[in-house]
């Protein structure tokens, strides 16, 4: 997420912790979301802004329009603390993909960015498992669909690979072992792994046979 523009406080009265809110607009889709962002320790959050690289000799003064753009430096960095609205989360357009397919993978997504994480990857592994079936391939457990997709060349070896770490954490899901954390970084994991397989199975193919077509009216257009 970036920011955009400048963050606006809540009124405030100058001591205790302080709201913040701000634009930004999602490095993947480009949509705008508004973030709230907490400070609860003003004091610190300013000395880490007048001692950050490429700090100016101004920025240790403790004046209002400071404090704003040390709030607007800590909540464009990688460790800011920020609540999401809209609450909905946002999915991802698939194109060249089947709609109940491309329905699935969009709707992990949007369980991803509502931080709903086991969600998101039980939503992948069913996908996976969709995608063996509209291949045609429903014989066994998803373990075994899997390696037959890798077996007909449908994926890659790396590709099964990927689909494997799917099916193992998404199981874990699937059969109650709630037990076992599943964080942002291990939701953003799967769904690349999905996005690869998809990527592979739908969208490449389609992709080439689009530059064929182009291709090939370039050259009828030549010969006229």
């Amino acid at each position: 997420m970036t920011l955009q523009g400048r963050a606006s406080i809540v009124p405030y009265g100058g001591d205790g912790p302080s709201t913040w809110f701000a634009m930004y607009t999602c490095d993947e889709c480009g949509f705008a979301s508004l973030g709230r962002i907490e400070v609860n320790d003003i004091e610190h959050l300013m000395v880490a802004y007048a001692n950050r690289p490429n700090a100016r000799y101004v920025d240790s003064d403790r004046t209002f329009e400071n404090l704003r753009e040390a709030v607007e430096w800590y909540a464009n960095g990688p460790d800011a603390d920020v609540d999401w609205y809209p609450v909905k989360g946002m999915g991802k357009e698939y194109e060249d993909v089947p709609t109940d397919i491309a329905s699935a993978a969009s709707e992990a997504y949007s369980c991803f960015f509502i931080n709903a994480n086991r969600a998101a990857v039980l939503l992948a592994r069913t996908t996976i498992e969709a995608i063996a079936k509209d291949k045609g391939i429903t014989k066994g457990y998803l373990s075994d669909k899997i390696d037959e997709m890798a077996k007909q060349g449908i994926v890659t070896d790396q590709l099964r690979d990927e689909a494997h770490e799917i099916r193992h954490l998404g199981n874990d899901m699937a059969h109650g072992d709630l037990n076992v954390e599943v964080n942002e970084e291990d939701a953003e994991d799967i769904l690349g792994f999905l996005d690869s397989v998809i990527d592979y199975v739908y969208q490449q193919p389609m992709a080439i046979e689009k530059r064929k077509r182009l291709r090939e009216a370039r050259k009828r257009r030549s010969k006229s």
